[in-house]
């Protein structure tokens, strides 16, 4: 979709314009335009003045889509000479008369507004991060309080919340989902009923949280290249002895990692490593699921971590092993940068732990909160499944306003 945005009133006209030699004569212009009382000027690509016009003939507002293909912009974007630009009588827009005879009016605010490129635009506001002294203990919200804006919003802010009062049971655990969000379906299935002591009406996968030992913090599914969005628990039978749930802001732990060692951080984003799940003897004959490259950590162009990929058991084989020294350094580099960032994901002091009882169901932002359980002894059974990202944040965006509607 075209994303329709426009700046503030403080972008009152345009003042005048001078054509740029950039990679070939007269291909940009330089635009001068007011805002809030002061001149500003930015450079516009013609290709790209072309590529954002508006008029019927490019763009389909029943749909919010463009129409040109682009097999022939570069030849459409030219003009032929200077008095083929003028503005409109308020100053208020920029008009091109096209080599094709087309004509674009290109409102100041709006072009500015989609165009310029944005700097330390940040989630800061949206996003609370957080430690186990900050948030103290995992947001809850009663069913009979329950509606999709404050689920949204909690999960959207902290990326975990918890929903007190379903009956105890795997159907109105589903149900739940079912009216929050559509399930992402995996190999796995829709929606699992699992324990660590599988029956036949169970499935049972070769994967540590099918037992009873300690499983680290981490987030599911980096085997597959679309990462599950959101994680779902519901513990039917707890254990008689231990099995909680931990729950570390990835993007809290990333936050302190680039503050201590910013070159770590810096490799953890641009080195991109593979993981699988590998099932049968000899491994991989029965079930087998390989992602491709990805960094652990995950930006946009706005400094905003994206997501954060961190499972240290379902790393697949590091192909890095060349004859060449500056290969070598660069694993070195990337195991120095991957132990750091555990570490601090290891760190108590970033967990919250949870005692998962019947009744109660976590949501976890599988892109962005790290899980992990500790061990138990006895019998313990849960159920989830996991939800699609995609679709709980276009149901959540028209909770929150401005811009920051991008980001989500």
């Amino acid at each position: 979709m075209f994303v329709q945005r426009r700046l503030s009133s403080s972008i009152t006209r345009v003042i005048g314009w001078n054509f740029k030699n950039i990679r070939s004569k007269n291909d940009s212009l330089e635009v001068i335009f007011e805002e809030a009382g002061k001149p500003s000027k930015l450079i516009m690509p013609l290709a790209w003045l072309r590529d954002h016009c508006t008029s019927k003939t490019h763009y389909h507002y029943p749909t919010n889509q463009r129409k040109s293909n682009c097999t022939d912009l570069m030849n459409l974007s030219r003009i032929e000479g200077s008095d083929k630009i003028s503005m409109d009588q308020n100053q208020k827009s920029l008009i091109i008369n096209w080599i094709d005879g087309h004509k674009s009016v290109f409102e100041i605010g709006d072009i500015v507004g989609k165009g310029r490129k944005k700097k330390g635009e940040k989630m800061d506001g949206v996003l609370e991060l957080w430690d186990s002294n900050t948030l103290g203990g995992v947001p809850r919200i009663e069913k009979s309080n329950l509606s999709l804006q404050s689920f949204s919003e909690n999960l959207v802010k902290y990326g975990v919340v918890i929903i007190d009062g379903i009956e105890g049971i795997a159907e109105a655990t589903e149900k739940l989902c079912q009216s929050l969000v559509p399930v992402h379906d995996t190999f796995f299935g829709q929606f699992w009923v699992f324990s660590n002591s599988a029956t036949e009406d169970e499935p049972a996968y070769e994967d540590t949280a099918y037992g009873n030992e300690e499983i680290g913090p981490h987030t599911d599914g980096t085997y597959f290249n679309q990462t599950p969005g959101i994680q779902v628990f519901h513990c039917l039978t707890p254990a008689n002895v231990g099995g909680d749930t931990v729950v570390v802001d990835s993007f809290h732990c990333a936050q302190i990692f680039k503050n201590k060692h910013p070159e770590h951080f810096e490799t953890l984003c641009n080195t991109k490593i593979a993981h699988h799940y590998l099932e049968g003897s000899p491994p991989g004959s029965q079930i087998q699921s390989v992602s491709l490259e990805k960094p652990v950590i995950e930006m946009d162009s706005f400094g905003n971590i994206l997501q954060i990929r961190f499972n240290p058991y379902d790393r697949a084989p590091y192909s890095c092993l060349s004859s060449s020294e500056s290969s070598a350094s660069d694993a070195i580099k990337f195991y120095e940068a991957y132990q750091e960032f555990s570490r601090i994901c290891h760190d108590p002091l970033n967990a919250l732990t949870v005692s998962l009882r019947p009744g109660s169901v976590i949501f976890i932002d599988n892109f962005r909160v790290l899980h992990s359980r500790t061990a138990f002894q006895g019998y313990r059974k849960m159920c989830g499944c996991y939800l699609s990202r995609d679709n709980f944040m276009a149901k959540a965006r028209p909770f929150f306003e401005g811009n920051v509607k991008e980001f989500l």
